[in-house]
Formats: structure tokens, C-alpha cells, sequence
């Protein structure tokens, strides 16, 4: 090769050099940045499912609770409706 386009070649490796350097910078920022916000989103989805899962829970508990009230309410009116047939 000649000396010039050794020189030519070498300048354009090393411009190139820095170009990957650029980039590889870059993308290095970007990566931070989505581990941050995948981390984030990761604590607001355990968040939304501890919420959900409360919510849950007292919605079963209100639920037995009304079960329960239901069950008494038609024990009394049985037994109402007994006691009445009988005098």
C-alpha cells in the first residue's frame, strides 16, 4: 500500500474508532435509563398486586360477612314464620 492511503486508512479507522466510542456511550446512557424505569415499573406492578390482593381479600371478607347476615336473616324469618303458624 502506499503511504497515503495508509494514511487515509488509518484516519478513517480511527474516526470510525470514535464513532463506536460515541455510540457504545450512548447506548451505555440509554440501558441506565431502562433500568431505572424497568425498576420503577417493577415496584408499581408489586404495588398494584399487593393493592390488588388487599382489595381481594376484603372483598371475600364482606362477601362471608353478607353470606353470614343472609344466612341468620333467613334462619329468623324461618323461625318467624314458624313461631307465627304456631299461635
Amino acid at each position: 500500500m502506499e503511504p497515503q492511503h495508509t494514511d487515509d486508512v488509518l484516519k478513517h479507522l480511527e474516526k470510525q474508532k470514535e464513532l463506536l466510542k460515541e455510540a457504545h456511550q450512548t447506548m451505555l446512557q440509554e440501558l441506565q435509563k431502562l433500568e431505572v424505569e424497568h425498576e420503577t415499573m417493577m415496584r408499581k406492578l408489586y404495588e398494584l398486586m399487593n393493592t390488588h390482593t388487599l382489595n381481594q381479600k376484603k372483598m371475600e371478607e364482606t362477601q362471608n360477612v353478607l353470606e353470614g347476615s343472609e344466612t341468620i336473616e333467613a334462619s329468623s324469618q324461618s323461625t318467624v314464620t314458624t313461631d307465627d303458624e304456631e299461635h
